[in-house]
């Protein structure tokens, strides 16, 4: 086979010319050269992929583990993300062949049921309009990220594209089920997206696509001060309010629009507005190069990335070695629903856009609506969007398949399979978001043993004991609900806790109990330090154990039962910190919130346990649940936010 240009179009090979249904019937035309994604060239290879840095996401943590090796065959992947233009062609295509419909300004397949984009008219933060005849690019987005897309919509690109190049369809539309072993375009998988992302980096190993260094010159990220960020900021509707197509308190801002960049605009150049049309002030901006080793661009922030996988929490402890093509099924997010997978970050969520290069995003986190209290399931599309993939002589290889999903022990204090197993967890407190986290709320900064960045750490990680720290309770397992006689509709007393596994030279335990809330802040219940190094459980109740610090529900010491203002469900956090050394406080002792406890322990943390739970308070004529005992003069008004 010729070796393939690393952009324009090459002459292709390949053995099996099958195709599914779906745009079967379409022209076999090429589309006009400005709408086809440019691709680079990925060599076959080996790599060590997942996280080398030590860093647990607390909303899905030990997902980017174990660190574990992948060769993969070469394939070519998009040097950008799929433009507006780009798909806007696909979608006057399809719909000129009667494959594609509009309902109440979605767009689906003609009958279908899963809705591939928004148009502005389903969607204000779309940028594609629908007159009724025909599909334009809005705004000046034309080389902006296609954004307001879902899964369905993506893989229906890659079979229209194939279509139109003569190659076969890799994507089933009835099942949606992959067909990894034909030489179309598809969606890349967990393992091609990031070994393309490593751009051949592998000695040392970086944290993001480029480097180490979280430099907002390089990528459309929330700390970028590039002059396509000077509009509104989508932000949701009052509840109740509804769009065409759209359920109520999820439409976004009229007149606010994403706050994208154009692909490939961080590239090292001075540009200029005169050629862009920003709407920020500045005349020049001057950008840094954020290409990686392979000339990608936007590996890392401007909007996530969609791979072809479902998300599953423990695929990286079986996951095959060669070529992976992910799990047969996903993890169960808090809705009970699996979701497809995104990597990359955006230009939206928490510090540096959540943009590490080895950081898994089941897209069921897509952040809550911040006016409504939504869940993260009903959250926004705005930051979303996909590159495509080409394998090469795939009908060659193995046959591969799905790989079917295995029970894991001892992650996380239980196995993946099941509902609610591996299920995600809000963020930890410690006074906002920090870099690479994999929800809205960001995450937490790495290990204090983690290695210094560049170091690889493949063996060393696993090595390490910090996996096997677990915090359970005998009155609630993991994801489940909190009992209500500790909460402030019961007895409000503290639920028993113990922990198991905790690294050598713990010399001391504290913790922490807190919920976010749907502004993004942190709200602690329980801030107990000092706990000796050989307990292992607080009882029921627990008193005389420990120091305990101010909650943030009245500013006093101890426990404050959670209020939960209902109707609906509210997850709240225990973590438990093993110490190298016990918190070192100035002032009193009566005076320690969990900010100035965190600040404290930050570089003792030898490694920490969560435990998240879920209360739920039905409103009634009373607002809660039930009777319980009067409520505390002294006590906060109930209903957390």
């Amino acid at each position: 086979m010729k070796t393939l240009r690393r952009v324009g179009w090459p002459r292709f090979r390949f053995t099996g010319t099958t195709c599914c249904a779906l745009f079967a019937v379409l022209a076999p035309a090429q589309t006009p050269a400005s709408t086809q994604p440019r691709l680079a060239p990925i060599p076959a290879g080996s790599f060590a992929m997942g996280d080398h840095f030590g860093f647990v996401d607390p909303q899905h943590g030990s997902d980017e583990t174990p660190v574990h090796p992948v060769r993969l065959d070469s394939f070519y992947i998009g040097i950008n993300d799929v433009t507006t233009q780009e798909y806007c062609a696909f979608l006057n295509s399809a719909l000129s062949q009667q494959q594609i419909e509009v309902r109440a300004g979605g767009v689906y397949l003609v009958a279908g049921r899963d809705l591939l984009c928004d148009t502005r008219g389903s969607s204000p933060s779309s940028e594609i309009a629908w007159d009724g005849k025909v599909f334009s690019v809005l705004d000046r987005k034309e080389n902006h990220p296609m954004v307001c897309v879902r899964w369905h919509g993506a893989a229906a690109y890659c079979n229209w594209l194939s279509a139109q190049l003569k190659l076969p369809l890799c994507y089933n539309p009835t099942t949606w089920d992959c067909d990894f072993n034909r030489s179309g375009y598809r969606l890349p998988t967990e393992a091609e997206w990031e070994y393309a992302a490593r751009g051949g980096q592998q000695n040392p190993y970086f944290n993001y696509p480029w480097g180490n260094d979280a430099d907002p010159l390089k990528a459309n990220v929330p700390e970028s001060n590039n002059p396509f960020r000077a509009g509104p900021r989508p932000s949701a509707a009052p509840p109740g309010y509804k769009t065409a197509g759209g359920p109520p308190g999820q439409a976004w801002r009229i007149g606010a629009r994403p706050l994208t960049t154009p692909v490939g605009f961080f590239n090292g150049l001075l540009q200029c507005k005169a050629d862009f049309g920003w709407p920020g002030a500045p005349e020049t901006f001057q950008t840094a190069n954020g290409a990686n080793g392979y000339g990608l661009y936007d590996m890392a922030g401007n909007v996530w990335q969609w791979c072809t996988e479902w998300y599953e929490r423990n695929y990286y402890a079986y996951s095959p070695s060669e070529n992976p093509p992910g799990p047969a099924a996903g993890s169960p997010m808090p809705d009970g629903k699996a979701y497809r997978c995104l990597r990359g970050g955006s230009w939206f969520n928490g510090e540096f856009g959540h943009s590490r290069v080895s950081n898994r995003d089941p897209s069921y986190f897509r952040g809550p609506d911040p006016v409504t209290g939504l869940s993260d399931a009903d959250g926004p599309w705005f930051h979303i969007g996909f590159r495509v993939v080409l394998p090469i002589d795939a009908e060659s290889r193995p046959v591969l398949k799905p790989t079917p999903v295995q029970r894991v022990a001892g992650r996380d204090g239980g196995p993946s399979a099941g509902p609610g197993a591996g299920g995600p967890r809000p963020p930890r407190p410690g006074g906002g978001p920090r870099p690479g986290g994999g929800g809205p709320g960001g995450g937490r900064p790495p290990r204090p043993d983690a290695p210094p960045p560049g170091r690889d750490v493949t063996n060393a990680f696993l090595e390490k004991p910090n996996a096997a720290f677990v915090l359970r309770s005998a009155a609630v397992t993991d994801g489940g609900d909190y009992p209500k006689e500790f909460t402030g509709d019961g007895a409000g007393v503290t639920p028993p806790l113990e922990w198991s596994g905790a690294p050598a030279g713990t010399t001391s335990y504290a913790l922490i109990m807190h919920h976010t809330d749907a502004r993004g802040e942190n709200i602690s219940y329980w801030v107990l330090y000092n706990i000796p190094a050989d307990v292992r459980a607080l009882p029921g109740n627990v008193n005389g154990v420990g120091t305990p610090g101010l909650n943030s529900r009245g500013r006093r010491a101890g426990y404050a039962p959670p209020h939960s203002a209902g109707p609906g469900a509210r997850i709240y956090v225990f973590t438990v910190y093993a110490l190298s050394a016990p918190p070192t406080l100035g002032g009193r002792a009566s005076e320690v919130t969990h900010e100035t406890l965190l600040a404290a322990i930050k570089d003792k943390i030898l490694a920490s346990a969560d435990l998240s739970v879920r209360y739920t308070r039905f409103a009634g004529a009373d607002g809660g649940q039930g009777a319980g005992p009067p409520r505390d003069p002294n006590r906060p008004p109930p209903g957390d936010p």
